[in-house]
This record gives C-alpha cells, sequence and structure tokens, in this order.
C-alpha cells in the first residue's frame, strides 16, 4: 500500500459520516494494517477514531495519539512540524484539551488550549480557522 495514498482513509472516513456504522471497522483495520505508515495518516486516522468513541477517555486516548503523531511528542509540544500537520495542531489541542475537560483534567486542559491559541496562527482565515479559534477561547474560558 502506498503510504502517501489517503484514498482509502477518506473513502472509509465519508462511509462513516455517511451512517455506515461499519467503516469504523475499516479504519481500525487501517490503523492496524500500517503501524510504519507516515505521520500524516497516523494522525487521520487516530483522529477519526477519536470521534467514533462514546467514551470521553477512550476519545481521549486516540486524540493523544493523533496528537502524537503530528508532532512526535506526547504532549503535543514539539516545533518541529511540517504541513499539512501544522494546520491540523490547533484543532488536535482543541480535540485532547476538551476531551481533558471531560474527563476531569482542567490544568490539562488548560495546557491544550492555550497551546492550541499559540498554534492558531497555522490555521487558515476563512470558517473553519474562526471556528477553531473560537472553539479554543470558549474551552479556555470553560477551565480557567
Amino acid at each position: 500500500m502506498n503510504d502517501n495514498d489517503m484514498a482509502d482513509v477518506m473513502a472509509a472516513l465519508a462511509r462513516l459520516q455517511s451512517g455506515d456504522v461499519e467503516a469504523r471497522l475499516e479504519l481500525m483495520d487501517l490503523w492496524t494494517s500500517a503501524p510504519q505508515a507516515s505521520a500524516t495518516r497516523r494522525c487521520t486516522l487516530a483522529h477519526f477514531l477519536a470521534d467514533t468513541e462514546t467514551n470521553p477517555a477512550a476519545e481521549l486516548r486516540w486524540d493523544r495519539i493523533a496528537l502524537e503523531a503530528a508532532t512526535g511528542d506526547a504532549s503535543g509540544d514539539a516545533d518541529a512540524v511540517t504541513q499539512p500537520l501544522a494546520a491540523f495542531l490547533p484543532s488536535l489541542h482543541l480535540n485532547v484539551g476538551d476531551a481533558l475537560r471531560r474527563v476531569g483534567d482542567p490544568e490539562l486542559a488548560r495546557f491544550h488550549a492555550q497551546a492550541g491559541l499559540g498554534r492558531a496562527r497555522n490555521l487558515p482565515a476563512d470558517g473553519y480557522g474562526e471556528a477553531v479559534r473560537a472553539a479554543l477561547e470558549r474551552l479556555l474560558a470553560r477551565v480557567s
């Protein structure tokens, strides 16, 4: 499998988002079949697997895996991150921070809200970028 080809991941994601719950199993298969995949592939898979979880602790586990895949660091505090993952970091910090808030760790949630806001310069100047910035600010207000 060509690791740079994300078509299989995107196809499974599209099915998942259209309500096909079996697509989660396909995402899990893609995760386990490529342990040496690129950071982008690992990050994307973990990010969307987090979204399939109903338990905040399980969601947090996947969110942390996604952030570590993007940064190479479990805290997500690494500086050497390449595009396209640099633009994804604020959202990853938001997800980790919100999951931490829901499992009862406001101090670490605050760290991730601040880290995400610190990386917000990497967000596009569009609706998505503004939505992520606003969500990070709301998270920071909730845990401060």
